[in-house]
């Protein structure tokens, strides 16, 4: 077992086996998280998955009766990949769920299910942002091949952004055990 921290943190080495759902609207195309990069689709094809997304049978006490009845101790969720799609109610872009035929707020959800069996919950977030104008794509490693016509690269006012989404993720959705931090842009600064 790893060493211990003697914190608030040693939770999770304790629980050991939990659930890490990567879910989006690649899922729409039985894609990965990955794949707009990886399969270089364009982002105006890419956007249009939005307007399908509409997860309408999403039940989280059936995925923490999943979890519980395998053991697993905490759960760990997207809440957005490099795709820049939210799963929340986000008031930073118009690119999420609550602009879809789904509508809801799936974190919101997904909060409340945990919060009311007292289960840990996680929330995974990506610092890169492909859909953002101002993140800086600049074809490196997990990175777009450039900025898309009327991006606007500049990592400051990005990190404007993206501290306003943390603030959201943070503060909206009660207690949080975890916060899975993806995609730093090493090259410019550790937001």
């Amino acid at each position: 077992m790893a060493k211990k921290f003697n914190d608030d943190r040693d939770w999770f080495l304790e629980k050991r086996f939990g659930l890490f759902v990567h879910w989006g609207i690649y899922a729409i195309a039985g894609w990965h998280e990955q794949h707009q990069w990886r399969g270089r689709v364009p982002a105006d094809e890419y956007v249009k998955l939005a307007e399908q997304w509409n997860p309408e049978k999403f039940d989280p006490d059936a995925w923490l009766d999943l979890a519980e009845s395998t053991g697993m101790g905490y759960i760990i969720v997207t809440t957005k990949h490099h795709d820049g799609f939210c799963l929340w109610d986000t008031k930073e872009t118009d690119f999420n769920t609550m602009n879809t035929p789904y509508g809801k707020d799936l974190m919101a959800q997904l909060a409340d299910a945990c919060h009311k069996r007292n289960f840990p919950l996680g929330f995974y977030y990506s610092c890169a942002d492909w859909h953002h104008p101002n993140y800086p794509n600049q074809g490196r490693h997990h990175e777009l091949e450039g900025p898309k016509p009327g991006d606007e690269p500049d990592l400051m006012k990005y990190l404007d952004f993206l501290h306003a989404q943390v603030r959201e993720l943070c503060t909206n959705y009660g207690e949080l055990h975890a916060f899975w931090w993806d995609m730093n842009v090493d090259e410019h600064v550790d937001p």
